[in-house]
């Protein structure tokens, strides 16, 4: 169970979260939703280790996460809409680098099988610069793969479905589905509650921020 304790968190001189409280329950999938501004991309980057707090802890299991964020960035899987991708470099490319920084093999055997898992291999030398905003989301999805094959329990995931067709987002419940089994945490941050067949948690900022309103 990961708890988020009194979290304060500010951009700037904007106070986005001010002494927020809620639960993440290990081996499911919580949905994070909210009106644009609400804050989904800024928890998830807390989460992540990437955005500090101004207060409040993040505890997994009691201990908390970011007083050691290289071990917990080892734990975890996190994508952003930007996705993290090189114009300059090929899909495969980009993945092998990516895989490369975790400090994990780089076989083509996995990078392949990595690529496939999205049907995307049929394009591994195609520069991220020539591929459509659904290619580049599912050449940063490929990286899930690698869940299966090294020790991650935690996937952070930001809009994932965006520019996603019919075909990829079924690819990508599969994926969901293969990580729950293996008792892996999904953390996903989505205007999208159709994601998933299956039940799913939810955090509602914008009920969160209605309140700290009145």
């Amino acid at each position: 169970m990961i708890n988020l304790e009194n979290l304060t968190i500010q951009r700037g001189s904007r106070t986005i979260f001010s002494d927020f409280n809620s639960v993440i329950e290990t081996g499911l999938v919580t949905i994070i939703k909210g009106e644009n501004g609400s804050g989904k991309s800024t928890l998830l980057r807390a989460l992540a280790g990437f955005t500090p707090l101004e207060n409040g802890k993040i505890k997994l299991n009691k201990k908390s996460i970011l007083s050691s964020t290289e071990e917990w960035s080892q734990k975890l899987i996190f994508i952003d809409t930007k996705n993290g991708l090189s114009t300059d470099l090929t899909i495969i490319e980009n993945l092998k680098f990516w895989v490369a920084v975790k400090g994990w093999s780089t076989s083509e055997e996995n990078l392949r099988k990595a690529l496939k898992s999205v049907n995307i291999d049929k394009y591994a030398n195609l520069f991220i610069s020539q591929c459509s905003e659904g290619l580049k989301k599912r050449a940063a999805l490929a990286r899930l793969y690698y869940s299966f094959i090294n020790q991650i329990d935690f996937w952070i995931l930001d809009e994932p479905t965006n520019e996603l067709d019919q075909q990829s987002r079924v690819l990508f419940q599969k994926l969901i589905s293969k990580f729950l089994k293996q008792k892996g945490t999904v953390v996903i941050a989505s205007h999208d509650l159709n994601i998933l067949a299956k039940k799913y948690n939810i955090i509602d900022l914008t009920l969160l921020n209605k309140r700290n309103i009145t």
